[in-house]
């Protein structure tokens, strides 16, 4: 790997680190949510500082060079991240829908209670 490509790794990955310890600092973001965001610094700190081992894994998995593996591997993780969020969103708005029908139900009786009070007086 060349000095130039293992500097801008490491920058990178650096970058990766900074990130999302200054969004769980601002309050923009919990530390459950950025945990893989650091695992993949992580990866791309050990892939810059030994770029051998990379190609390594290359050969071992049948893959000609060092650059399909890491396209082929950081697409794979940007599809497991991206399927994650959605199952979130689902989650989210389900949780939304049923809190919203809770709601509904909260101030039927409500105004049911207010209307039996006005009746009563």
């Amino acid at each position: 790997m060349p000095l130039q490509l293992q500097i801008i790794a490491i920058i990178l990955a650096v970058g990766f680190f900074i990130l999302p310890i200054y969004l769980v600092k601002k309050g923009q973001a919990e530390v459950r949510q950025l945990r893989k965001w650091l695992l993949l610094a992580v990866i791309i700190l050990i892939g810059a500082l030994v770029p051998t081992l990379g190609t390594r894994v290359a050969k071992l998995l049948g893959i000609i060079n060092l650059t399909s593996l890491a396209l082929f591997g950081l697409t794979g993780v940007l599809l497991i991240f991206a399927l994650n969020a959605h199952i979130s969103l689902i989650n989210a708005e389900n949780q939304i829908k049923v809190l919203t029908q809770e709601l509904s139900l909260m101030k039927a009786e409500l105004n049911e209670i207010d209307k039996n009070e006005h009746d009563l007086v």
